[in-house]
C-alpha cells in the first residue's frame, strides 16, 4: 500500500507539475484602470494563439526611448501588474514592454520555457517594427526586469538577448532546486523542464561583458529562500545584490521599490 501511495504521489507531481508552476488567470474589470492613459497594446498571433502585451512608451515628446524595459511578472501576477510598480518612474526617456506568458492575461495557449521565449521574442519583435527600429538601435536600448519566475524568464531573455541591464527580484538558482526546497530533492528530478538562472547569467555576460545585473531578495522570502539570490550573488560577483531587510516574496517589491527604481537609473 504504501508503495502504491508513493507511486501514485510521483504520477500526481509529474502530470501535475505544469499547474504546480503556472497559476495562469485572465484580467478583470478592475484592470482597465492600471493600463496607463499613453499605454498601447501589442497584439500578434503565433501557432498556439494570438497574444497581447503592452507597451508604455517614453514621456519624451514621441522621441524613441533611451532604454526599452522588458517586464515580465511573477507565475500568479500578470503583466500589468508592473504598472503599480512602476507608478510614477521618474526617467522619461525610458519605455517598457510588459509581457505575459501563454494562457496569462489576453493571451492564448500554453506556458513554457520554449512558448515563452517564442512570445517574449515576437513581442519585442512586433513592437520594433511599429517603432522602426533596426535590430542593432534595438540591442543597445534593451533592459529587462523580473520577479519570482519572471526573474528566470528575465534571466533566459537576457541570454538570448545583448541586453544592458537586468534586474533579478527573489530569483532562485535553477527551478529544480527550487523544487527540492518544496517537494525534496528525488522528486525534484521529476521536473520536464527547468531554469537555470546560473547557466543563463553565464551566457549573458559572455554575450555582452558590460551588462549590469542586480539581485534583491527579501531576507524573510517564504517562496524562493534569500540564499539562492545570495548563492548567485556570490557566483557571479559581477552582479549587485541588496538583501530586503523583513521583506518576504512579494512585499521586496514594494519594501525596495524606490532602491529598484534607483538601481535602474543609476
Amino acid at each position: 500500500m504504501i508503495g502504491l501511495g508513493l507511486l501514485g504521489l510521483v504520477a500526481l507531481i509529474y502530470f501535475k507539475q505544469h499547474s504546480m508552476i503556472y497559476h495562469p488567470r485572465s484580467y478583470d474589470p478592475s484592470y482597465a484602470q492600471a493600463f496607463p492613459v499613453n499605454g498601447e497594446e501589442i497584439s500578434y498571433t503565433l501557432p498556439f494563439g494570438k497574444q497581447t502585451a503592452f507597451y508604455v512608451p517614453a514621456r519624451n515628446n514621441g522621441q524613441l526611448p533611451t532604454r526599452l524595459w522588458i517586464a515580465f511578472c511573477g507565475n500568479g501576477s500578470l503583466a500589468l501588474d508592473w504598472t503599480t510598480i512602476l507608478a510614477g518612474y521618474p526617467n522619461s526617456n525610458d519605455a517598457f514592454l510588459l509581457v505575459d506568458y501563454p494562457g496569462y492575461g489576453k493571451c492564448q495557449g500554453y506556458a513554457s520555457i520554449a512558448s515563452m521565449r517564442v512570445s517574449s521574442d515576437a513581442a519585442l519583435n512586433t513592437l520594433a517594427k511599429r517603432l522602426g527600429f533596426s535590430g542593432e538601435e534595438l540591442e543597445s536600448r534593451l533592459c529587462t526586469i523580473g520577479h519570482s519566475l519572471g526573474s528566470a524568464v528575465a534571466i533566459d531573455f537576457a541570454a538570448r538577448h545583448r541586453v544592458q541591464r537586468v534586474i533579478a527580484i527573489s530569483p532562485f538558482t535553477t527551478l529544480r532546486e527550487e523544487a527540492a526546497c518544496i517537494m525534496g530533492s528525488p522528486l525534484s528530478h521529476l521536473l520536464v523542464e527547468s531554469y537555470d538562472n546560473r547557466s543563463s547569467i553565464t551566457e549573458i555576460r559572455e554575450r555582452n561583458p558590460e551588462a549590469k545585473i542586480a539581485i534583491f531578495h527579501g531576507t524573510d522570502d517564504e517562496v524562493i529562500p534569500v540564499r539562492m539570490g545570495r548563492e548567485l550573488a556570490r557566483e557571479f560577483p559581477f552582479i549587485d545584490f541588496f538583501a530586503v531587510d523583513g521583506a518576504n516574496h512579494v512585499g521586496v517589491l514594494y519594501e525596495a521599490h524606490d532602491e529598484i527604481i534607483q538601481w535602474m537609473n543609476n
